[in-house]
């Protein structure tokens, strides 16, 4: 029998990669080589998940409010950012509850899915198939214990 991983999860985490299964199933890199992010799980049963693609553009502007629309495209493309509640259901599959995205369509109360294993001081977290570009994905992130 498996057992609950919660205990293991509850840490600062750093990312690695976030591949998923692109043209041919070859594995591809979704923010490229070397993404930024953490990832957090605290003991209370909170979650923050930061991801962001390396050498990301800066705004012409130092202003929060002024960039272009093409700036403010590309920042949204090179960043995922989100924040919520989690539990365990059962053993290895991690429901993080939503409360804040920088996705608009994971309103408060989304929930996503993940499947957990711990290998040495990795966390692989992928997903359940999701559809993208017209075909079932799954993505996978890799994150190191920080």
């Amino acid at each position: 029998m498996q057992e609950l991983i919660t205990d293991k999860l509850i840490g600062t985490w750093k990312l690695v990669s976030w591949k998923y299964n692109g043209e041919n199933d070859v594995p591809t890199d979704f923010f490229g080589e070397n993404p930024g992010g953490i990832l957090t799980y605290d003991s209370s049963g909170y979650m923050n998940a930061q991801l962001n693609k390396s050498g990301r553009v800066r705004f012409v502007s130092e202003s929060l409010t002024e960039g272009s629309s093409e700036e403010i495209s590309q920042a949204y493309l090179s960043y995922a950012a989100y924040y919520g509640k989690y539990y365990e259901k059962s053993p290895g599959e991690i429901i993080h509850i939503v409360e804040g995205s920088l996705f608009p369509n994971w309103g408060v109360g989304h929930e996503e899915i993940r499947y957990a294993k711990i290998e040495g001081e990795y966390l692989v977290l992928s997903t359940p198939p999701i559809e993208a570009k017209g075909r079932k994905t799954i993505f996978t992130v890799t994150w190191k214990r920080a």
